[in-house]
This record gives C-alpha cells, sequence and structure tokens, in this order.
C-alpha cells in the first residue's frame, strides 16, 4: 500500500475524512452510474479512468461500482466520497458539488497510482467536504494583454478544479477595450499591448462553459477611471477633449447616460451574472479640478471636493444596476467614500480596509494585494513592476481574511478573491502564473484554519505533482477549452 493514504492528498483540504478497513484496487471498477442530473459528468469519470488503463462503462443499473448520486441533505457546493471493498460512491446535491467530487476522485486515484497500476488501491472510508466561504473567485485581466476564449475557458476549468466559483473577469481598462458593442466605437479597443476582443458570442460561449462548471461570472468595465482607450475613441465624455485622459467628465450631463447604456449591453451580454463590477478605483481628480463643467457639478451638489462628486457619481451608477436586478460591485478604497449596503466593495489595497467598510453594511471580498495578487512575483527572476512585492506560494497560503480582527470583520467577509494583473503576463505565461499558487489559495477560500497546515500542504501538492497530477490538470483544461 501507499505510504500516503489517498484522502490525505487532497487540495484543498477537506472538512472531514473517515479511515476504514479494507481497500478497493482501481482496476476493478468496470460500471458508472449516474443519476440524471449527472449524465453529462460521466464522461468526464470515464475518460479519467482512461488515463490509468481502467475501462469504465456507463450502465443503468444503481449498483454499478462507481455511483453518482444526488443527496439534497449535502450543502449546495458540499460532496462527498464513500469509499467501499467493492464499490464507490460520490454524492452532492448539484453538479458544482459533483464536479468538486470528480477533482477530488482525480487527486485520490493519482496518489493511489502513482507506484503503477499493479498495487493501486483506494483504501475504504469517507471524505466530507463543504466551503468555508461562500465567494471563492479569481480575477483574470484580459484588458491589459489579451487572452483567446480558449485560455479563459482553460482558466475557469482550473478553477473549478480547486472549487473556486467566481470569475471575475476585467474586460475594459486603458489599454485595452476587450468587449464588441454597438455602443462603444471599435477605435476605443487600443490594444497597446496585444491586440485582440471578444464578440457576443464568444463573451455568452464563456459564460455558458462557466456555468457548466458552477462558476459565476463577474464582468467589470472599470469606470470612472481606467478608460484612456475608450475616451480617446469618445473624447466628447473627457473633461477635455483635446488631451482626454483616463477619467469621465463627471459634470457632463452625457456622459451617465452613455454609460448606461454600455453597461445595459453588458447585462445583455451576461443576462445570468448577478454581480456586475463597475470598478471605481484610482481615479485621478486632476482633470476634475481643471474642468469648468465638473467644478460646476461640485457646486450646485453640495459637494466639498472632487472625491465626493465621483462618490455620487459612482452611486447613482450603482442604482442603475439595483433596478435591474444586479448587485453592483466596487473596489474597495473608491475614494474613501461610503456606498449604500446593497453594494459589495473589494478589498485591495491595506489589510484595514474591511476594518472601515464593515460598520457600513456592505459586504466584502478579501483581495489584498501582496497576499493575493498573482501578477507579483514568485520568484525574484520573474519580470515585475515597481511596485510589486515578491509573492510566494507560502505567502500566498499564510492569507487569512479575518487577520487579528475577526469579531470586527467576520459578519462583513464573506469571501476571497485572487488576482492576476496582466501589465507583464502574456497569454502563454497565463497557466504559468496561476499554478501552484492556486492550490494555496483555494485552501484559504475552501478549508477551516484549523485544516491548514503549511508542511501538510507542501507534503500533499509535493504527492501530486510526483503522480502527475498537475500535467494531467493542464493538459486537462487546455483540451477542453478548445471545445
Amino acid at each position: 500500500m501507499n505510504s500516503i493514504h489517498p484522502f490525505d492528498a487532497l487540495i484543498p483540504a477537506p472538512f472531514s475524512v473517515e479511515k476504514r478497513d479494507g481497500t478497493i484496487a482501481p482496476a476493478n471498477l468496470k460500471t458508472l452510474h449516474a443519476d440524471p442530473e449527472f449524465s453529462g459528468l460521466a464522461e468526464e469519470f470515464v475518460r479519467l479512468a482512461a488515463v490509468f488503463g481502467i475501462r469504465l462503462a456507463v450502465s443503468s443499473d444503481p449498483d454499478a461500482d462507481l455511483v453518482l448520486r444526488r443527496n439534497d441533505s449535502l450543502e449546495a457546493e458540499g460532496w462527498s466520497i464513500r469509499v467501499e471493498p467493492a464499490s464507490i460512491l460520490l454524492e452532492s446535491a448539484g453538479r458544482a458539488g459533483m464536479f468538486y467530487a470528480f477533482s477530488a476522485f482525480a487527486q485520490m486515484l493519482f496518489a493511489a497510482e502513482i507506484r503503477g497500476p499493479a498495487s493501486a488501491v483506494l483504501p475504504c472510508g469517507a471524505v466530507t467536504d463543504r466551503p468555508r466561504f461562500a465567494w471563492r473567485s479569481f480575477l483574470l485581466d484580459s484588458a491589459r494583454h489579451f487572452q483567446t476564449p480558449a485560455t479563459v475557458k482553460a482558466v475557469i476549468r482550473l478553477l473549478a478544479h480547486f472549487r473556486l466559483n467566481t470569475f471575475h473577469w476585467h474586460l475594459t481598462d486603458g489599454q485595452g477595450w476587450r468587449i464588441a458593442t454597438d455602443t462603444v466605437p471599435p477605435e476605443a479597443n487600443t490594444a497597446e499591448l496585444t491586440a485582440g476582443q471578444y464578440t457576443r458570442g464568444e463573451l455568452r460561449d464563456v459564460a455558458e462553459f462557466a456555468a457548466q462548471h458552477g462558476i459565476r461570472i463577474v464582468p467589470e468595465i472599470d469606470i470612472p477611471g481606467h478608460s484612456r482607450g475608450l475616451l480617446k475613441a469618445c473624447p466628447q465624455y473627457a473633461c477635455d477633449p483635446m488631451s482626454p485622459g483616463s477619467e469621465f467628465c463627471l459634470g457632463n450631463p452625457e456622459t451617465i447616460p452613455f454609460l448606461k447604456k454600455v453597461f445595459a449591453e453588458l447585462l445583455d451580454i451576461f443576462p445570468d451574472s448577478p454581480v456586475i463590477h463597475m470598478g471605481g478605483d484610482e481615479a485621478d481628480t486632476a482633470h476634475w479640478e481643471k474642468c469648468p463643467r465638473c467644478l460646476a457639478a461640485m457646486k450646485a451638489s453640495g459637494c466639498r471636493d472632487m472625491r465626493e462628486l465621483e462618490n455620487r457619481f459612482m452611486i447613482e451608477m450603482t442604482r442603475f444596476l439595483v433596478e435591474r436586478g444586479r448587485t453592483p460591485m466596487l473596489w474597495g478604497t473608491c475614494s474613501g467614500q461610503t456606498y449604500p449596503p446593497d453594494t459589495i466593495l473589494q478589498s485591495w489595497l491595506d489589510i484595514r480596509e474591511p476594518l472601515r467598510i464593515a460598520p457600513n453594511g456592505n459586504k466584502i471580498v478579501y483581495s489584498i494585494h501582496n497576499s493575493l495578487y498573482f501578477d507579483y512575483p514568485e520568484n525574484p527572476s520573474e519580470p515585475f513592476e515597481t511596485w510589486m512585492f515578491e509573492l510566494s506560494e507560502k505567502g500566498v497560503y499564510m492569507t487569512d481574511p479575518y487577520i487579528t480582527w475577526e469579531e470586527k470583520v467576520k459578519d462583513a467577509i464573506f469571501g476571497t478573491e485572487a488576482c492576476l494583473w496582466t501589465e507583464m503576463v502574456p497569454e502563454w505565461r497565463v497557466m504559468r502564473k496561476i499554478l501552484p499558487r492556486l492550490g494555496a489559495y483555494a485552501e484559504c477560500a475552501w478549508s477551516l484554519p484549523e485544516k491548514k497546515l503549511w508542511h501538510d500542504y507542501l507534503r500533499r501538492k509535493e504527492l501530486l505533482e510526483a503522480a502527475g497530477y498537475y500535467d494531467y490538470l493542464l493538459e486537462n483544461c487546455r483540451e477542453k477549452g478548445k471545445k
């Protein structure tokens, strides 16, 4: 028998493991039965088994060797695997949970098969799992360096394998406007680093692919700053049309109607995205402070400074989303102002941000940059910008959103998000930047703190790497992304 129990090889660490006497040889698995809800996942198991030379046939017999069964007593994303001497049962309350069970089963098989099929066995026992956080997200920046739909799908598939459930898609910025819409002219896509734009059909196809993997998409159009390309194409919405800059004019009465049209198109493209990100961060006030229309608007509204005017502007835009049944999301610093409690705020700049935001009643997604920004170099030999920190896999693993203020922020923080910004990351480097740190992040997002131990995680990761799991994972995700 292997020196490491396959239940002890799972990443992220599961909620509960019970080991029992007895074993089953994976080679003895001949038939697979799936409840109707999971029939679409049957092929996943067949293809996985084939990696190890196991011929698994789909069967209508509910007493098959491998069974995928619905269990409504489990939590929405919960799952369980029970290994018996003659059969294996996987249960979940929905498709997402069953995919998580599939990914865990894959890790178990690779751990069991590390010495080859002749000695491969799965010890009997049961594992039951459920997430720590409801929001487990990853951001991909497609605005700086563009990625093809196949690469975006491969990333989404990778997230699902590590039990993440949200994909934050940063689609616009100063360097590129990646959404083909009727409202925004093609010239807005300056494509300063790489060319590329997604058609409506491609965006919807990616959204459908994400839904099949239990992942919600949070699309982002970043306003009122980070808009250099759009304002170059539409200078009439800038404070100075001769020198548009990156910020929309807050005093122009046509700005908000124009942006509402832009977001209306986004809502049409992503009808199943309950949360829409509007950016709202890092806007420079210099143009506003010199703009007669902005100065007049500030005076007329009784605002003390441009940050207050920006706050009013963004609140009106968030109300547009709320009126249409969507939840607005903004970057947490957001001019340091207060936003309605129905607006999700994403903390990224400082670990103290949640302390400022929580008393206002906003839900918070924790994304503090020096712990969760995957564009930061894993080692100093990688390309990096001057503002970046070194962020090792261990540095990611040590992250905890509650820090030392759990009693003050626990009710507000409902999830986490790791981010891959791409100023320094061309498409061919994307997967390499995500792995292996994604497993470390997933354990922070999914597993209970008491289940986390760095040296234990390192042992599990090294075992799976030695068994070939990560090679399989990358090949599998790329293959699925092309379909």
